[in-house]
């Protein structure tokens, strides 16, 4: 068990919301998610099962992070991710893609981070510590440019 607290306190009075959007397909790793980014992470979840879940939950839970499966049913973790991209809710979000087989080049080209299946806890957690402290470091130095 990882220790609790592991967000900068900066970055926590910057995040716009303490929620964690995933959406992924497979109902038990969607579960297994939640459970452990609960229990080792002070952030919320919403699990979502495919695409157009995803699209209408992020109006209302405004993510601060996006995890994806790239093989979702309808339309394609990437598909999914230009859509937010695309949103007031969303835009500028950091993502992760999750799958056994990744678009690398796309992903690299979107600056979406990637977690090959199967996972382990340890790389889920550093994962989401990583994207979400590159972001609000992001975000800090964009706020501090504009004085």
């Amino acid at each position: 068990m990882m220790q609790r607290g592991i967000i900068p306190p900066a970055a926590a009075k910057t995040l716009r919301s303490p929620n964690i959007l995933i959406v992924e397909d497979d109902p038990d790793i969607g579960e297994f998610l939640k459970q452990i980014i609960e229990e080792d992470t002070p952030y919320h979840t919403a699990v979502v099962y495919n695409g157009k879940q995803a699209l209408e939950k992020a109006q209302h839970v405004r993510p601060c992070l996006l995890m994806l499966d790239y093989r979702l049913p309808g339309m394609n973790g990437l598909e999914v991710y230009d859509h937010l991209q695309a949103m007031d809710a969303t835009k500028g979000v950091p993502a992760i893609m999750m799958s056994a087989t990744l678009p690398t080049e796309e992903l690299q080209r979107r600056g979406i981070y990637q977690l090959r299946k199967p996972m382990d806890i340890g790389n889920v957690i550093r994962m989401i510590t990583h994207a979400l402290a590159t972001y609000e470091e992001q975000r800090l130095s964009e706020t501090q440019q504009s004085f």
